[in-house]
């Protein structure tokens, strides 16, 4: 999926509405927290772009820190396809679509499958936005041309609003279900 496909409100299906009560949507909010973690890496690399774009810091540092980022690590640790070289999902959606995402699906619930489905494939584009930065960062560190660090602004602009966007549309969509169903996160 290609960042503009994942943010696409129109084409992702929403899971009916759930009368919760006040545990329930305290469980609910837990994936929340744990996204709100991954956000806050991103808007780590984020503002040491800004660092490098005014001179502050080295182009070279950009490499480390998004290679360094869990979500990349995790991204390396799990052995997957990814182009010709072994990637992994990440961690993180391995755990959703593994062990939330199937507790989830036995409630029969179609509409709530449809977004679990749509879910599924945004992780995959995500995935490979991650290793598009993480591909670019790398040719930074090796040449620090101005185009290069463009190239990385852009995939990174990329990266941070599918990730957002995911992220909103995902906490509002199970959110409710995981707190209803009381899947614990």
């Amino acid at each position: 999926m290609t960042p503009e496909e994942i943010e696409d409100e129109a084409a992702r299906p929403r899971a009916p509405a759930f009368t919760l009560s006040p545990f329930q949507e305290l469980n609910g909010r837990g994936l929340a927290a744990i996204h709100r973690w991954y956000l806050r890496d991103l808007s780590a690399v984020g503002a040491l772009m800004g660092d490098i774009r005014a001179g502050l810091r080295q182009p070279d540092e950009l490499a480390p820190a998004v290679r360094g980022m869990p979500m990349a690590q995790n991204l390396r640790l799990f052995g997957t396809a990814c182009g010709a070289s072994c990637r992994a999902i990440t961690t993180h959606h391995q755990i959703e679509d593994f062990h939330l995402y199937p507790q989830l699906e036995v409630q029969g619930n179609e509409g709530l499958n449809a977004v679990l489905i749509r879910l599924r494939q945004e992780h995959r584009g995500l995935e490979h936005l991650i290793e598009v930065l993480a591909q670019a960062a790398d040719e930074l560190a090796l040449d620090p041309a101005p185009v290069r660090f463009e190239a990385c602004a852009q995939g990174f602009a990329a990266l941070d609003r599918a990730v957002r966007s995911h992220f909103r549309y995902e906490e509002a969509e199970i959110g409710p279900a995981l707190g209803y169903y009381e899947v614990q996160v």
